[in-house]
């Protein structure tokens, strides 16, 4: 069993079903979850919290997920692994995220990627 209780992630998404589908998962997985429903409440949390990695969605009403990127990576925060999330497969491949992940995707991608990204042993 991964063991990822050291790992605090935030999703942000503004879709409520998929936000509360991975916040679910991740908890159940291990994580420590925090979650927003924006781009401004999720550029907020990045303000005011540490987290190990940060699941984006790249297409939301007021900040977009790369400009989510952009300021993680302007911030003095260039280590935390961010990884964007779309629908829409032309934008992932137009970004310089961690990783991507093209909605849908499994359950089992998803952990493969957070895997990866934090480097735990199974």
């Amino acid at each position: 069993m991964i063991k990822y209780n050291f790992h605090k992630i935030l999703i942000i998404d503004d879709e409520s079903g998929i936000l509360n589908m991975l916040e679910t998962k991740l908890t159940r997985t291990g994580f420590l979850v925090d979650t927003a429903k924006s781009g401004e409440e999720g550029l907020a949390k990045i303000k005011l919290n540490n987290y190990s990695l940060i699941l984006t969605d790249l297409q939301m009403p007021d900040i977009s997920g790369d400009k989510i990127l952009y300021f993680i990576r302007n911030k003095k925060m260039s280590s935390i692994p961010v990884v964007g999330m779309s629908g829409t497969p032309w934008l992932l491949s137009q970004n310089d995220f961690d990783a991507t992940l093209q909605k849908p995707f499994s359950l089992k991608e998803l952990e493969d990627t957070l895997h990866l990204l934090l480097q735990e042993e199974k």
